[in-house]
């Protein structure tokens, strides 16, 4: 079981409301994939509360509602750590969520999440759809919503840099008072998208393995972000956890 610590083109008109397809929700299967459901109980799901309201202080504290999950490497965790999170602050009655698929070299979290969907972000940046014929809910959650991607997209960062991205990222932020964006993006020190991409986040969470990230890779992840803040570091697969039942 996972164990995380917390560490300190587009036209969508402001009045329109979003088509949501609905997906239904194999709990079994779920959680053969480590996610965590809201109603689940043991570490896992204790160590995402925590997450959750230690992530919520501080960015409603600081007015922050786009903000970027990322890693340094591949199989760090990143994207199973953005669902979790995503659901994890769904259950929460005040808060909603959107959960956007933004690794367009590896998108996976349409698989993860069992979503039959044909089409995702891709098909809007080939101009093939517009947004809001792409976004899901699952039975039974319907504080997160869940923007896909479903396969890769060359030319990755040059697509991300452009202004219908940013415009993108506006409306999905301001459409709702309550809603946080949370982006799942490829990891940083593999490709250039986290850096195109840094300007228009209000903040991200970096997400690090025990035993697969390196010191040297998380002072080069701070260095490349810049002035982008880091909200939490989570760091997945610790060997030493405390076993504490209260």
């Amino acid at each position: 079981m996972e164990n995380i610590l917390e560490q300190v083109h587009l036209s969508v008109e402001p009045t329109r409301l979003y088509s949501t397809q609905h997906a239904p929700v194999d709990r079994d299967s779920l959680r053969s994939r480590r996610i965590v459901l809201p109603e689940d109980r043991g570490p896992a799901a204790t160590a995402y509360r925590m997450l959750r309201t230690q992530f919520l202080q501080r960015v409603r504290a600081g007015s922050i509602k786009t903000i970027g999950l990322i890693g340094a490497a591949e199989g760090e965790g990143k994207t199973l750590t953005a669902v979790n999170l995503a659901l994890s602050l769904a259950a929460e009655p005040n808060q909603t969520v959107l959960l956007v698929d933004l690794d367009l070299h590896r998108p996976s979290i349409a698989p993860l999440l069992g979503l039959p969907t044909e089409k995702g972000l891709e098909a809007w940046f080939n101009d093939a759809v517009p947004i809001d014929e792409l976004f899901w809910r699952l039975a039974g959650i319907e504080r997160l919503l869940i923007l896909p991607t479903l396969t890769s997209l060359s030319g990755s960062s040059e697509l991300l840099a452009a202004p219908r991205v940013k415009q993108l990222l506006q409306e999905l932020k301001c459409r709702y008072a309550d809603r946080l964006v949370l982006l799942d993006l490829p990891p940083l020190l593999l490709t250039d998208d986290v850096i195109t991409l840094a300007p228009l986040l209000d903040a991200v969470i970096i997400v690090a393995s025990e035993g697969r990230t390196r010191r040297e890779d998380l002072a080069r992840m701070r260095e490349l972000l810049g002035g982008t803040p880091v909200v939490s570091t989570v760091l997945n697969c610790a060997t030493e956890s405390e076993r504490r039942a209260y």
